[in-house]
């Protein structure tokens, strides 16, 4: 009776789930099943991860070789940038600290002050750097240190006296002190800057100021050359400068070379020459035989003197501003030369140092030079009868500078990028790829060396952990971490820090050559 009962019951239409026995699933052989009738387990059982951690390594790696070839500073991918450390453009120098840039690679550095002994007459700052100057003639000064360093320097000899008038004609000017230097983009006579010194440590370095020549007083009294200035010492080539020429003292006479050359006094001698790369030559004089007119300007380190005339005192030749002490000074300027006889004559100037020439007809004395600037001296105006004096040449000066503290390596390193606006704000994960050379010793990943990513502009960072994925070269590593998670950050200005730590000088120096990241 039951199974008639149950028989009536599914072919009246009662047939309910629990008529239905157990089935074996492979009884089921047609139709679709329902999304809903089946679990996400049942599914993912039995799929296989796909893990693309080496996929992102290769691309990082391929755009380093990229920037490289290219020549390429920062340059983003699809949510991804590449810096190959080509310049530093991808950096945030305001949010770095101890970051060194060297041909394309990044480490950490460290700063101190040597001892420094020395006796020098002046000294000073100037932003990052140390300036000593020397400024007596009465005896050498000494400069050494305890740690090998690199200087500026400028070197200037004594100007030349000026020239006298001898009998109606203007005195000719001294020639400027020759002038060397490796600060700034001149050196004397027209040259380039010099190179600047490498100094040892330990070495004693001698320092010599040229005195200025004196200027004329007489007919006989010829005056005398500047003196010379220089800095030698034994690993260096010594940087000597010649001391500026003294003016012609009568009409008959020649100025001499020097550093720059004196002034002549008459047309037909010959024009006393500067030494090359240290000053001009002096200006020739207007007329021969005496005919009331004036001597030729003293040369300097930036041009010649000036040539005389009948109505004009010629000026002397111009010298050069440096600013090695970090304010502009005038150095090495020629000595202007004195009035003429003729009525009316205009008188001479002088510049950057160099000593004005006696002013008006009459036994009126040249200027003298400015001291410690190797000016050359003015020459004396224009007489009848007797004699005018020439003014002294100015004196010399030796200038070091050097950066007030060393920079060397073996310091830690905070190496923070600029940002790259995500394309898609607040992402999720992030991942890192570097390339670092251990210079000295090893670092350990995520003690010596951490890797941060930021959505924010560094407000927040989330620090990945480094993971070794291979060499690229001798000492050199490809370090990486993938699908760090910093879905607690929000924003889309994206950046990342890298951080050196433990670091000492020939013990454990690290570098950074490439770093990039992604997001998504």
């Amino acid at each position: 009776m039951t199974k008639a009962r149950d028989l009536a019951n599914i072919i009246s239409g009662g047939f309910t789930a629990s008529d239905i026995p157990n089935l074996d699933t492979a009884k089921i052989t047609t139709g679709t099943m329902a999304d809903a009738r089946i679990s996400e387990s049942s599914v993912t059982q039995h799929a296989s991860t796909f893990d693309d951690n080496k996929i992102q390594s290769n691309i990082a790696l391929l755009g380093f070789k990229t920037a490289v070839n290219g020549s390429l500073a920062k340059y983003n991918l699809q949510d991804q940038i590449i810096d190959e450390y080509e310049d530093a453009s991808g950096i945030d120098a305001s949010a770095s600290t101890n970051e060194r840039l060297t041909s394309g690679v990044y480490d950490g550095t460290s700063s101190a002050a040597p001892t420094r002994t020395q006796d020098a007459d002046a000294t000073g700052t100037d932003g990052d750097y140390t300036w000593f100057k020397w400024t007596d003639t009465a005896a050498t000064g000494s400069y050494s240190a305890n740690a090998a360093e690199t200087a500026e320097f400028l070197v200037v000899a004594g100007g030349g006296g000026g020239g006298g008038d001898g009998n109606t004609v203007g005195g000719g000017g001294g020639g400027a002190g020759g002038l060397r230097t490796s600060y700034g983009s001149t050196s004397g006579g027209g040259a380039s800057a010099e190179t600047d010194l490498s100094l040892g440590s330990g070495v004693t370095y001698t320092m010599t100021v040229g005195a200025g020549g004196s200027g004329h007083t007489s007919q006989t009294d010829n005056g005398s050359n500047g003196g010379t200035s220089s800095i030698s010492g034994s690993d260096i080539t010594d940087i000597t400068t010649v001391g500026g020429g003294k003016a012609a003292h009568t009409q008959s006479n020649a100025g001499t070379s020097g550093g720059s050359g004196g002034g002549n006094s008459y047309t037909t001698a010959t024009v006393a020459a500067g030494t090359a790369n240290q000053g001009y030559a002096g200006g020739q004089g207007a007329e021969s035989g005496g005919n009331q007119a004036s001597g030729g300007g003293g040369g300097g380190a930036g041009s010649v003197g000036a040539t005389g005339s009948a109505n004009v005192a010629p000026n002397g030749g111009a010298g050069l501003n440096i600013s090695i002490t970090g304010s502009s000074v005038g150095y090495a300027g020629g000595g202007g030369t004195g009035t003429s006889w003729a009525s009316g004559g205009t008188t001479s100037t002088a510049t950057h140092g160099g000593g004005a020439g006696g002013t008006a007809y009459g036994n009126n004395t040249g200027g003298n030079a400015t001291a410690n600037t190797g000016g050359g001296g003015g020459g004396g105006s224009c007489v009848s009868t007797g004699a005018s004096s020439g003014g002294n040449g100015g004196t010399g000066v030796v200038i070091l500078r050097v950066l007030t503290n060393i920079i060397t390596a073996g310091g830690n390193l905070t190496l923070q990028s600029t940002d790259t606006t995500a394309s898609t704000a607040n992402p999720d994960y992030a991942d890192m790829v570097c390339l670092i050379e251990n210079a000295e010793g090893t670092a350990t990943l995520n003690t010596d060396i951490k890797g941060y990513i930021s959505e924010d502009s560094g407000v927040t960072f989330t620090q990945g952990t480094l993971v070794d994925e291979g060499t690229w070269g001798t000492n050199k590593k490809i370090i990486a971490f993938h699908d760090l998670d910093i879905s607690a950050q929000t924003g889309s200005a994206m950046c990342y820090k890298i951080t050196t730590h433990n670091q000492s000088a020939g013990s454990k120096e690290t570098k950074i050559h490439a770093t990039s990241i992604g997001w998504r």
